[in-house]
């Protein structure tokens, strides 16, 4: 049975909630071959923009567009996968740093090649239509 819409400000969150689920899927089905989620692959590549550096879980959580990840279970899996490694800062025993060996930055470079044109999945826009979504949508979030 269709949900009846109560008003046109209900279907707006219907199909941003509905859009954001595409978009995830989409992405996670061009992952699945490389084993890793979506938020996995976003944390790889957050590391992988500051290698050969790393970053601490904190400095990590403000790069993520997921302000309800759960850092801890999410670099443990990365760890057990060997794709992140977590050394304690010789600076500061108490900091724990994340980062790449050099061959997990060469993997998330190869999956980063599959995302090349990810750009396809909204491409069919006009250029009007897309700087009109990114204004509306920013201003959603900005209030």
């Amino acid at each position: 049975m269709e949900m009846q819409l109560v008003n046109e400000y209900h279907r707006l969150i219907k199909n941003l909630h509905m859009t954001d689920g595409y978009i995830f899927n989409y992405f996670g089905q061009k992952l699945a071959p490389f084993d890793l989620s979506v938020q996995q692959y976003i944390t790889l590549r957050r590391l992988s923009e500051v290698y050969p550096s790393s970053l601490t879980a904190g400095e990590l959580k403000e790069k993520m567009t997921d302000v309800n990840s759960d850092m801890t279970r999410l670099t443990d899996r990365l760890v057990a996968k060997n794709l992140i490694v977590r050394e304690v800062d010789p600076q500061n025993r108490r900091r724990v740093n994340l980062r790449l060996t050099e061959e997990s930055y060469r993997f998330v470079e190869t999956v980063a090649i599959e995302f090349k044109n990810f750009e396809s999945i909204v491409s069919h826009l006009t250029d009007d239509e897309v700087r009109t979504m990114n204004t509306l949508l920013e201003k959603i979030r900005n209030r």
